[in-house]
Formats: C-alpha cells, sequence, structure tokens
C-alpha cells in the first residue's frame, strides 16, 4: 500500500512539473508583455502612423473608414459593433483554448505551438520597441471611431469596470504587427497539422478577425499583413528547428548503432 501511494504521489507530482513546463511559454508572453508596454517612450522612440500606407495599397482609400461608414449605414449597426468588440476580445482565449486542446491531443504538437508563439511575441515586441506604431482610431480620433470604446459605454456594465478598462496601462503604440492578426495564424497552423475540419474552421475564423480589427479602428489593413508575416516567419524558424533537432537525434541514433556493431 505504502509503495503503490508513492508511486501515485510520484506520478502526480510529474503531472505537475509537465504542466508548468508545458504552459511556461504562455505565462512569459504575459511578463514579457508587461515589461515591455512602457519600454518604447522610455527610450524616446516616436510613433508611426501606417494610415499613409494603407491609403497607398488602397488608391487613396481607407479600409477602416470605408467599413465604419458601411456598417453605420445598417440600421443594427450596434449589432455589428457588439460582436466585433467580442471577436477582439478573443484575443487571448483563442491561443489558450488551442493550446488546451493540443495538449491533449500531442505534447510535441502542443510544444511547438507554444515555441512559436514565443518567437512570434519576441519578433513584434521588439518592433513595438524600436519602431512603435499608432492604431488608427489614436493616430485619428476625427475621422476614426473608436467602437470598442463605444460599445463598452452602452454596454450597461457596471461604471467601476468601465473606468478600469479607460484606466488600463496598456500599450497604445503596438499596432504593428498585428498579433490580433498573427494570433490566429498560428493556431490554425497548429490545429491544421492535426485535425484539417479544426484547421479550416480557425483559418476561417483568422479572416474573420483581420475585417475585424480594420473595422474597428483599432489596425490598419498594412498592421494586418504585418502580422501575418511575422507569424508566418515565427512557423517557418520553429519548423526549422524541429528540422534540426530531429537530424541531429537522427545523426546521433545512426551514430550509436555503428559505434555498437564496430565493438561487437
Amino acid at each position: 500500500m505504502g509503495l503503490d501511494s508513492s508511486r501515485i504521489a510520484d506520478l502526480s507530482d510529474r503531472r505537475v512539473v509537465a504542466v508548468v513546463r508545458g504552459w511556461a511559454p504562455f505565462v512569459l508572453l504575459l511578463i514579457a508583455y508587461e515589461l515591455m508596454r512602457d519600454l518604447a517612450s522610455a527610450i524616446g522612440m516616436p510613433a508611426h502612423d501606417m494610415a499613409r500606407l494603407d491609403r497607398t495599397i488602397f488608391a487613396g482609400y481607407q479600409p477602416t473608414l470605408v467599413l465604419q461608414a458601411a456598417v453605420g449605414r445598417l440600421a443594427d449597426a450596434d449589432v455589428f459593433e457588439d460582436m466585433g468588440s467580442l471577436v477582439y476580445a478573443s484575443h487571448f482565449l483563442l491561443p489558450i483554448a488551442l493550446g488546451a486542446w493540443l495538449w491533449t491531443q500531442d505534447r510535441g504538437a502542443f510544444r511547438s505551438f507554444g515555441l512559436t508563439l514565443i518567437v512570434l511575441c519576441g519578433l513584434a515586441f521588439a518592433t513595438y520597441v524600436v519602431a512603435p506604431t499608432t492604431p488608427p482610431w489614436l493616430a485619428q480620433p476625427s475621422v476614426v471611431r473608436h467602437l470598442i470604446e463605444e460599445t463598452i459605454q452602452r454596454s450597461g456594465v457596471p461604471s467601476s469596470l468601465i473606468w478600469l478598462y479607460s484606466h488600463h496601462d496598456y500599450n497604445l503604440y503596438a499596432a504593428f504587427p498585428s498579433l490580433h492578426a498573427g494570433f490566429p495564424v498560428v493556431a490554425a497552423a497548429a490545429a491544421w497539422g492535426q485535425n484539417r475540419k479544426v484547421g479550416t474552421v480557425l483559418w476561417v475564423w483568422a479572416v474573420i478577425v483581420w475585417v475585424v480589427v480594420v473595422y474597428l479602428g483599432e489596425h490598419y489593413v498594412a498592421d494586418v499583413i504585418g502580422g501575418i508575416v511575422y507569424a508566418a516567419i515565427a512557423i517557418t524558424v520553429v519548423r526549422a528547428l524541429r528540422f534540426a533537432t530531429w537530424r541531429r537525434r537522427d545523426q546521433l541514433a545512426i551514430a550509436g548503432v555503428a559505434e555498437g556493431t564496430t565493438s561487437e
């Protein structure tokens, strides 16, 4: 009985260690975001506005203004604003939910997913520090509506929560690249490798998010493109690292077999 109890305790300890080690990347991302939040302003880097690039891409038009004007003419525009705000708010929920699913499906895929997020965020955080950028609603407050703010104001939530949101010290100058655009790409790519149906759903979700963040005035299309490109780079880097690791293991295994054969 005592031996069985010690085995159960040892197994439980191993599971706790595995959970802590597995989910550590997600905690590190949150800590890193908090640490770099005010770094750009502290070192005096000026913030940039990507509006001109958007107008260049779209022949003088700015997609955020076009989308807000089109939806604003609808009778139920508030519904679109509310739904868009919910989509935007799911930013951190998606990687956690997918991470939990991958944890149960394939620990290797889970680790690759976490590492990809770290690489993506590392690239993005470095960009936020050396080249901070403003979101449309902040860069052009006279023409771009801050729809999330308006949604919260009319939501009926307690005034204390509205005050907390309005005074939350988050990084306002982290528009390019858009992690709202990048996270769904990493999630969809990871899911696609496990289940094509889940992957397809997440690719559709990614497109929805891309449109929503532009409509809400949180990002320019250029920011979204940047997020997609950064995500593709992160995925490529992690896959290259995994391939190099597998190749190294194969070489060591072959060398071990050869050595054993020689010794015989």
